[in-house]
């Protein structure tokens, strides 16, 4: 019977105040990277964990904001089912950062990024909080500051919001609304 090889415990360190911005990958990140083609086109899948804690997140004054290299009419349509920013296409995610973080008025270090691969890496190097996915590249996860327990697309969004959200002193606003304290 081959050895199973235990997942690492997720890696987390504190970023100094509230955060006002999370950043997020799609591919990898809020999906398992994945994709499938056929004759309708392309399919992703996305957890439906992941999607409810990025509407709590907007809710509680945490901006959730969707940048992906690839465009992607599933990941568009997602998005604006979940009423969330999403940038689609883009190559360079940094400039997007900026110009959101200059538009809400928030500085670097009171933004988060989750990522999981090389595209990724120079926002998370810009940002307060910068997260790896638990399946994230080598690289990707030498840079984070935290790193998640579950991999992209399996809940490691639900548990950066869930973290964030405390971090903020919100998340018992979020039990609160189903009583779940």
């Amino acid at each position: 019977m081959p050895e199973r090889r235990k997942r690492p415990a997720a890696r987390r360190t504190r970023a100094p105040g509230p955060m006002r911005i999370l950043f997020l990958d799609v591919d990898g990140t809020l999906t398992d990277g994945r994709i499938t083609m056929g004759d309708a086109g392309e399919a992703r899948h996305f957890f439906v964990r992941d999607g409810l804690a990025l509407q709590w997140a907007r809710d509680l004054g945490l901006l959730p904001v969707v940048i992906s290299g690839r465009a992607s009419k599933g990941a568009d349509e997602r998005m604006a089912d979940l009423r969330i920013e999403y940038y689609g296409g883009v190559h360079d995610k940094v400039t997007v950062g900026e110009r959101v973080r200059a538009r809400e008025g928030a500085e670097w270090k009171e933004c988060a990024m989750v990522g999981d691969d090389l595209p990724d890496v120079p926002i998370l190097k810009r940002v307060g909080w910068p997260i790896a996915v638990a399946d994230a590249r080598p690289e990707v996860r030498r840079v984070a500051r935290t790193v998640t327990a579950a991999p992209g697309g399996r809940g490691a969004v639900r548990e950066v919001v869930e973290l964030l959200l405390k971090h903020n002193g919100v998340w018992g606003r979020v039990l609160e609304r189903y009583e779940a304290k």
